[in-house]
């Protein structure tokens, strides 16, 4: 057990021991996840290939092993760490007793900070609690097919950062999408409050962070016509759980609603959960085109759309009435607003209806996204 082995273990960044393998964890694997693939023959040729062989070594044996074949990257060191975790060690391994160990214990407090700040910013999601999702459950109505959609709906939002959203058709997506802009607005205080606590500048684009005051507003709009809305007891929801002030509720007509708002309001998310009801041309009646009326509708809604903003349309793909639709925005026919500049479906396979949505990107001429550095 030479010097140098005897460093590795006391030098060891934690992280590397902080992982408790498998004694059947291949170790041609690990070797060439450390970059030093070249040794798998070595290691095999001595009966070395799971973790539980070196383990049966002991930690002396397979440090002196691995000196002698002078492993780069400080492979010894992780592979040892894997193997044996850093909590292991006899008495005096690890631990250092030159000033070191008082060292790192003056940083901990700083590191606890930062690590308290970083656990701020993973668990401010409030969505998926069972409580909240008690909460909600009178916002939902099987025949509308939303169970899954909701989840997906606050998981887009969180992503992209909305501030401004269009949702028409109210119910239980409305509560995942209230909570996902509360929660983003909450996300950007514990971003910035990481960036204090670790005085990392550069990592965050500040001027995109929502904020409490500018966090997002969900536009919703509902007829109240249908024969299973929950739209009646979405205001309550919503002040149930703390979100009335991120709700602008217009009872109203969606093509109205689009024609008196007359551009006032540019939309950057927007989801269209009553898309079938704009299937016919305004006016035309059921023997009207498909196509002819949901072209109509997003003529009204695309010019509303910021650039890089999506629009999600539901219901799109198992039902004859709006395929032939998708299905010709995907083969680039003509449009009187489109095309759109990207477009993805997804299928939930379990159900015959209300079981599909479609995402379009309106990516004018000129856009793109930034680009800050060379490298992910």
């Amino acid at each position: 057990f030479g010097p140098r082995a005897r460093d590795s273990v006391r030098h060891c960044p934690p992280r590397w021991g902080a992982m408790r393998l498998p004694p059947e964890t291949p170790l041609r694997g690990l070797l060439r996840c450390l970059d030093v693939g070249f040794f798998v023959p070595t290691f095999e040729e001595e009966g070395l290939r799971e973790i539980q062989d070196l383990r049966n070594l002991g930690r002396e044996e397979a440090a002196e092993f691995m000196t002698a074949l002078s492993m780069p990257h400080q492979a010894d060191e992780r592979l040892l760490a894997w193997a044996f975790g850093q909590g292991e060690q006899g008495e005096g391994e690890g631990v250092s007793d030159d000033g070191d160990g008082e060292a790192e214990e003056e940083e901990a407090p700083a590191t606890e900070q930062q690590a308290a700040a970083e656990r701020k910013v993973v668990n401010c999601g409030r969505a998926f609690d069972p409580a909240w999702l008690r909460t909600i459950s009178p916002l939902y109505a099987r025949k509308m097919g939303c169970e899954n959609m909701g989840p997906l709906l606050y998981s887009l939002a969180r992503f992209v950062k909305p501030r401004s959203c269009l949702e028409i058709g109210a119910g239980y997506t409305s509560a995942f999408l209230l909570q996902a802009l509360e929660d983003n607005a909450r996300e950007a205080e514990a971003w910035l409050e990481w960036q204090q606590e670790t005085s990392m500048e550069g990592w965050l684009v500040e001027e995109s962070l929502p904020s409490q005051s500018s966090g997002g507003t969900l536009h919703c709009v509902d007829n109240l016509a249908h024969e299973g809305t929950t739209a009646n007891r979405l205001l309550e929801v919503a002040t149930s759980l703390g979100l009335e002030s991120r709700l602008s509720l217009h009872l109203d007509d969606a093509r109205a609603f689009l024609d008196e708002y007359n551009g006032e309001c540019i939309f950057d998310f927007v989801w269209l959960d009553g898309f079938l009801d704009f299937a016919f041309a305004r006016g035309g009646g059921s023997g009207s085109s498909v196509g002819s009326g949901l072209d109509d509708f997003m003529a009204d809604m695309w010019p509303r759309v910021a650039p890089g903003g999506f629009v999600l349309l539901h219901s799109t793909l198992t039902n004859s009435m709006t395929r032939a639709w998708v299905e010709g925005l995907r083969n680039g026919a003509d449009s009187k607003w489109g095309p759109p500049g990207a477009m993805l479906s997804l299928l939930e396979p379990c159900k015959r209806f209300q079981n599909a949505v479609t995402i379009l990107q309106r990516r004018p001429e000129g856009f793109a996204e930034p680009i800050y550095s060379k490298l992910p």
